[in-house]
């Protein structure tokens, strides 16, 4: 097999320079429509972890909102929350949760709500660092409201 041609990183400037936070922010609205709840899933998207996550969590929340309707419609439906993965130090009584929930509705095309591939499937979603599992919600939200936007009335 032919070795790919030796390529520089790109520099993380690079890749920050591209991320418009404003426009990230006015697609999150309808899922999170509190500006502190917003802000904070936005900086768990955008400002952690490395570099490549926060400028791929924007290209891919950005192309898979081109694709939304205007204005965005978002069915209520079951959802599931978001759990914080806190050290055991920082963890209260209380199990914290993300502001952003994943529909789950939307899983049921791929697996019966009651199966353990539908539990499995919830678990590969919102487990990870909280820009992966962020991401993956805010990926599985839009996906929703694409998916709802075709379905005939």
């Amino acid at each position: 097999m032919p070795k790919p041609p030796h390529r520089r990183p790109t520099a993380s400037s690079a890749i920050i320079g591209f991320i418009d936070r404003p426009a990230l922010d006015r697609l999150l609205v309808p899922w999170v429509p509190d500006a502190q709840d917003r802000a904070f899933v936005l900086r768990c998207l955008l400002d952690e972890g490395p570099a490549h996550h926060r400028g791929s969590n924007y290209v891919l929340l950005s192309l898979l909102g081109q694709l939304l309707p205007d204005p965005v419609e978002v069915a209520p439906g079951p959802s599931q929350a978001v759990p914080m993965r806190l050290p055991p130090h920082l963890a209260g009584g209380d199990d914290a949760v993300f502001p952003l929930r994943l529909p789950t509705a939307i899983l049921e095309r791929l697996a019966p709500r009651d199966s353990p591939a539908f539990q499995a499937m919830i678990d590969a979603l919102i487990d990870g660092p909280p820009q992966h599992a962020l991401a993956n919600v805010a990926m599985v939200c839009l996906l929703s409201a694409l998916l709802e936007a075709r379905r005939p009335e």
